[in-house]
């Protein structure tokens, strides 16, 4: 490990689910050792950033156990900015959902689609099962989906394979995320050049932080840009090898609290 690397960071940016928290849903919490080891980096000056695929609306009930009262945070995988005193965000990434909507409406007729509604909810082609999305759900017709530009497009394919969705994804050319529901396939279709790095280049800007003094940690496919983007890397224990592969180390599996060991190497009790 570098030097560089071994100094503690100036900004450290956090994935949600696999990092900070399980996988057992929207009203998952931190553990203890987590909620301390955050706190510990804020404490010591050093900014925290949350960088998550989540919507804004999923997110910031966790600023407050996290310590969190001022800064920034990085939502809906890079499309949405947010500023954590008052939950309202201050920068949007927004894309005109019409073509990928026909896209996959044609490819996958029986895929559910939804568009996100920044700070409430969804608007859905139909009903998605149960607890995958938070917040105010509306079903509506394919036109009142692409009536105006959205962060986000979701694709999700409950009887279908996700392998074969990320290939009709690829085929479009359209900028994709794949997640892995149960056995089943989810997609979320972002704004051309939009990844959890666009949103912490801008976060870093404005808080006047270089990328090389960035600490950033996450387990799944859509924290792949953001682990190249900053000085230091770290891909959690239970992520897929490729996400490993592209990270500067491996830390402790979510289950065994790794985010809060690594961050007491930097950030130690009592230091």
């Amino acid at each position: 490990m570098s030097g560089r690397r071994r100094r503690r960071p100036t900004l450290v940016a956090l994935d949600l689910d696999g990092t900070v928290v399980g996988y057992e849903g929207f009203q998952a919490m931190p553990t203890e050792a987590v909620t301390d080891a955050v706190r510990r980096v804020t404490e010591a000056g050093s900014h925290v950033v949350v960088a998550t695929g989540r919507s804004v609306h999923s997110t910031v009930h966790l600023f407050e156990p996290l310590g969190l009262k001022e800064g920034f945070a990085v939502c809906s995988n890079g499309a949405v900015i947010v500023d954590v005193a008052t939950g309202e965000p201050v920068h949007v990434e927004t894309f005109d959902v019409g073509d990928p909507v026909r896209y996959f409406t044609e490819q996958v007729p029986d895929a559910l689609l939804a568009v996100e509604e920044l700070g409430r909810g969804f608007r859905v082609t139909g009903e998605f099962p149960v607890g995958e999305l938070e917040g105010e759900v509306t079903v509506v017709d394919h036109d009142d989906l692409i009536a105006n530009p959205v962060t986000r497009l979701v694709v999700r394919w409950p009887d279908g394979d996700r392998h074969r969705l990320s290939e009709i994804a690829a085929q479009s050319g359209l900028r994709s995320i794949d997640y892995a529901i149960g056995y089943s396939a989810w997609l979320d279709i972002m704004p051309a050049g939009v990844t959890k790095a666009s949103g912490l280049r801008h976060v870093a800007q404005r808080l006047d932080v270089a990328a090389e003094d960035a600490l950033a940690v996450g387990d799944g496919h859509n924290d792949l840009e953001m682990l190249t983007w900053a000085g230091l890397g770290v891909a959690m224990g239970q992520s897929a090898d490729d996400v490993k592969a592209v990270a500067d180390e491996v830390c402790g599996d979510v289950t065994e609290d790794g985010l809060a060991g690594l961050l007491e190497r930097f950030f130690p009790p009592g230091a």
